[in-house]
């Protein structure tokens, strides 16, 4: 970078508070390795110094890095946003504005009831379940908590049975024991395509494959009310209003109830576009790629991530493909086809549908 003393001086401790605190504690670098040895690696791939320079004024004011800390305390908001959406479903229900139901015994009762008969499905690993159920002990039980969407009709017959159980615990004998909330929880949507979407053969993604659970006609572990609640703990205007729309559709014509929450949505302004003002970090994003990287989930053209979402993201256990892939691609010698790719935060690909893969 040729940085003389006054650079070094205004620069590195920016860097060393960062590294400490953040990206030293990236999970995608392998043992012993560290942020600065790979900075130095990722910028000596950019030909000039003025390139180089621009990486770096990136990672200095755009890069979003989302620690565990920080992941832990969007957990943590997720469940004051579940029960906002219970108290205004049950508000509508009595036909009563959502601030009067504070005061009334009956929506207290109703809303007692409703906790109980709501279950919190995982939709990856990266909805961090297990500590979602232990910011949330006391307020929800073991047997309300399962770590994965694929549910057998065993395992579902034994939620049911619990939920009779706990029921019955609580002075609700009459209450049905059928679950009237399904709350699947996940960490991060940059796109909502993994989420919900229409494909040629009909509708496809997490929401609908959960919706077609068949079972037999003897037993229903849900209400006919019951409502599919999608929380995730990061999301972006865009994939907000893709899902909401998608949604929206999918909801009338299979005739089911979907409410979606989000712990926090990042704007559209954070996002990186052909347009961006910084057009050396357009012009370089663009420049420094490699179409080898490129599969058939995540089609052509990715330099702005997957779906073009922009992103200057990180999270702490790994990166979206949704990033740019400045940030994370790895060229595969085997199937270079253009500038050979080192990426800053390596990307852990532990699975992967329709391009989705975090």
């Amino acid at each position: 970078m040729s940085w003389d003393d006054e650079r070094l001086t205004a620069e590195l401790p920016w860097l060393r508070l960062m590294v400490n605190y953040k990206y030293d504690h990236y999970h995608g670098y392998g043992p012993g390795a560290r942020f600065c040895v790979n900075l130095i690696y990722w910028l000596s791939q950019f030909s000039t110094k003025k390139e180089r320079e621009t990486a770096f004024k990136f990672v200095r004011t755009k890069l979003i890095y989302i620690s565990s800390r920080e992941m832990l305390h969007l957990v943590g908001l997720s469940m004051a946003e579940i029960r906002r959406s219970m108290r205004r479903s049950v508000a509508q229900a009595m036909n009563i504005p959502v601030h009067k139901t504070w005061d009334n015994k009956e929506c207290t009762a109703r809303l007692y009831q409703l906790h109980m008969r709501t279950l919190y499905v995982a939709l990856s690993d990266g909805a961090k379940i297990d500590s979602f159920r232990r910011l949330n002990e006391g307020a929800v039980s073991n047997e309300q908590i399962v770590a994965s969407p694929e549910i057998s009709e065993k395992k579902w017959r034994g939620l049911i049975k619990d939920l009779r159980k706990r029921l019955d615990e609580n002075g609700l004998k009459d209450v049905n024991a059928q679950f009237e909330r399904i709350c699947l929880i996940d960490d991060f949507t940059a796109s909502g395509s993994t989420l919900i979407r229409q494909d040629e053969g009909g509708w496809a993604g997490k929401i609908p494959r959960f919706c077609e659970q068949k079972f037999p006609d003897d037993f229903n572990p849900f209400t006919p009310d019951c409502i599919i609640h999608a929380h995730h703990y990061i999301a972006t205007e865009k994939a907000t209003q893709t899902v909401f729309d998608a949604v929206a559709l999918f909801a009338v014509q299979q005739k089911v109830l979907i409410e979606l929450t989000f712990s926090t949505v990042f704007e559209k302004h954070v996002v990186l576009t052909e347009d961006d003002e910084d057009t050396d970090l357009v012009a370089l994003i663009k420049k420094c790629y490699d179409r080898g990287i490129e599969d058939k989930h995540t089609g052509e053209g990715i330099w702005f991530g997957y779906k073009q979402c922009g992103l200057p993201l990180v999270l702490d256990h790994n990166t979206p493909n949704n990033s740019i892939a400045l940030l994370w691609a790895a060229t595969d010698p085997k199937n270079q086809r253009g500038v050979k790719m080192s990426p800053l935060f390596p990307r852990i690909k532990r699975h992967s549908e329709h391009g989705q893969s975090i």
